[in-house]
Order: C-alpha cells, then structure tokens, then sequence
C-alpha cells in the first residue's frame, strides 16, 4: 500500500470513528425512547422492581465500563 493510500484510508477511518462519537457519544436518549439514568446505589431497588415488572417483555442488563 502507498503512502498516499494509506493517509486516505487512516483520514476516513478518523472521520467515520468522529461520526459515531457525534450520534453514540452523547448522554442522551433518541427521541421516543426514556431518559437515560444515572446508575448508583440508590437506584437499584427501582432498576430491580422494573426488571421484575416487565416478565413478559425481553429484558436486557448491558453494563459497559471505560477500562
């Protein structure tokens, strides 16, 4: 691979990474969806009593961490 065609390849690779951190990157739910919520200590119980309300809905816990 040249020298030209690689810059061009690492440039769109840099620009679609910049795209996906505007639209994923945000703290903010799409329209029509609920509000994200901060998750602590505090709130567990009421995470815990909506996973056991929606038995007959698919339920799904995702945690992510940064490391």
């Amino acid at each position: 691979m040249t020298l030209k065609r690689s810059w061009i390849v690492i440039l769109i690779v840099v620009a679609g990474a910049a795209m996906l951190g505007q639209q994923f990157g945000t703290h903010e739910a799409p329209k029509g969806q609920p509000a994200l919520l901060h998750l602590d200590a505090g709130s567990l119980e009421s995470l815990r009593s909506d996973f056991n309300a929606a038995q007959d809905a698919v339920r799904l816990v995702v945690l992510l961490s940064p490391t």
